[in-house]
């Protein structure tokens, strides 16, 4: 084989494109490489810089030559110098980014898309893991009786006892789990992933329908014009009387976002009960930023991809992407280089597809690739 065809073939090797038969031919080569014309040098100095060389080579390329003749190395060093090195090194990284390879299949085996699975937290502190409850009732306090219906909804049924409206009920999520669940005046709500509501066992004697949320929700909120309907974050005040809505409050991802899919709300700032508030409209979003809210005119389809089921990214930036994924499929993130968090990105594809799928969405941008360690995404810049 001519030094032009060994030096095609460890190209090949070193970008992963050599065929079989391509390979079988290399390794017959390699086969034979010490049959090649040798030339006997008396010069002891020379001979020995040429054993040092050729150990060198093969020590860094890991090859291992057979070491059953004495012979003399030099003329081999003449003939190979310009691709032995080469050839060595790329029979070490092929065989390594095929060992990477194998090794990245079986962690992304083992990350799964999430699931339905939360955690109800009851006023005297018993927690119900929901998913592995039977349909049925779940609890009875204050009169109030919990059920977990046959499709897996978790509902209450309203009494008007006064001593329910101290009674808070705590629901949460983990990363990699989402849930719905209907509240005690019929509000909806869905509970995105490493997030949790609170609210009162009962509404039936509250002059407001007040809850607390950490995290991500879907709010469909029975109608009441005489008992308003209050979300409560780290730093909004969101007052409905009955209309549809998200709330993005996960404080990795900055400032809460609600964004209104019908009907208005009244956004306000937690810490500032006499502020008056912004009405928002249909199609806006409104955000907290330096002690001001402001409004964007959004695709409000997109806020809700995660309860229909998709990831959406839609100019959104890539830490911004990334956190979605983590919280969804319990992953954890290490970025490799900072800057290339504020990249943007874009694309959509279902919740539950496998990870690589999505990885491989995000690498469409040609700025970023990623490799899998165990638990962990590693974020690269190209």
């Amino acid at each position: 084989m001519d030094e032009h065809k060994i030096n095609m073939l460890s190209d090949k090797i070193v970008k992963g494109t050599i065929s079989e038969q391509e390979m079988e031919e290399f390794n017959d080569w390699y086969a034979t490489y010490d049959n090649l014309e040798q030339t006997v040098i008396s010069d002891q100095s020379q001979d020995a810089l040429a054993e040092r060389i050729f150990k060198n080579i093969t020590t860094e390329a890991n090859l291992h030559i057979p070491k059953s003749r004495n012979i003399k190395i030099w003329p081999r060093i003449a003939v190979a110098a310009s691709f032995a090195l080469v050839v060595g090194l790329s029979l070490f990284y092929y065989t390594e980014k095929q060992a990477n390879k194998a090794r990245e299949s079986a962690y992304l085996k083992n990350i799964k898309p999430g699931g339905n699975g939360a955690v109800l937290t009851l006023a005297d502190g018993r927690k119900i893991r929901l998913d592995a409850a039977t349909k049925g009732e779940l609890a009875n306090e204050a009169g109030v009786r919990i059920t977990k219906t046959k499709d897996g909804q978790i509902l209450y049924e309203n009494k008007a006892i006064a001593s329910a409206k101290d009674k808070i009920n705590t629901l949460s999520t983990a990363n990699g789990e989402t849930y719905s669940i209907t509240l005690p005046d019929h509000t909806v709500v869905y509970l995105n992933a490493a997030s949790s509501i609170s609210y009162p066992a009962s509404f039936a004697t509250l002059n407001e329908r007040k809850v607390e949320l950490s995290g991500e929700a879907y709010f469909e909120v029975a109608k009441d014009s005489s008992h308003p309907f209050i979300v409560r974050t780290a730093d909004q005040e969101i007052k409905v009387l009955g209309t549809h809505f998200n709330v993005n409050s996960y404080k990795d991802d900055g400032n809460t976002k609600t964004t209104l899919l019908e009907g208005s709300v009244q956004i306000g700032f937690s810490s500032n009960k006499n502020e008056t508030g912004t009405i928002i409209k249909p199609g806006e979003q409104a955000y907290i930023k330096a002690n001001r809210i402001y409004i964007d005119q959004v695709k409000a389809e997109d806020a809700i991809a995660w309860k229909n089921g998709y990831f959406r990214f839609n100019n959104e930036t890539l830490e911004q992407a990334m956190n979605k994924i983590a919280r969804w499929y319990n992953v954890k993130i290490e970025y490799k280089d900072q800057s290339i968090k504020n990249k943007n990105v874009y694309g959509s594809l279902s919740r539950f597809s496998n990870i690589a799928d999505v990885l491989n969405l995000l690498e469409l941008t040609e700025a970023v690739e990623f490799e899998i360690e165990g638990n962990k995404i590693i974020v690269l810049k190209k």
